[in-house]
């Protein structure tokens, strides 16, 4: 099944509007799943979570897998915010060009 050019925003129904958003937002969770996954990587070969729990001035023991899980949990939210943000960026000018252009016709 081959894809055609869309040349016309009026031919995409909701169902083909809900699809590429899920598509997109697919793809912006893989990819900071991805991009969390190197940051714990480089951040806890630096640094030893149970020494961080140490030196930390809250009163809350976490152990050294607790604190690769939250450290994973928070650069993945992380990755993913910036990532949505580029994406609602990136969306915005053909969304104002395609405003522009169906008032002009």
């Amino acid at each position: 099944m081959g894809t055609r050019p869309v040349t016309d925003q009026s031919q995409f129904n909701e169902r083909q509007i809900k699809r590429i958003f899920y598509r997109r937002l697919g793809t912006a969770v893989w990819v900071s799943f991805l991009a969390a996954a190197v940051q714990t990587m480089i951040f806890f070969a630096q640094f030893d979570p149970a020494y961080l729990n140490e030196i930390a001035s809250i009163t809350i023991s976490i152990d050294r897998w607790q604190g690769y899980a939250l450290g994973f949990v928070f650069f993945w939210l992380f990755s993913f915010i910036t990532g949505l943000f580029c994406g609602v960026i990136m969306a915005l000018p053909r969304t104002k060009l395609a405003q522009s252009i169906r008032q002009e016709s």
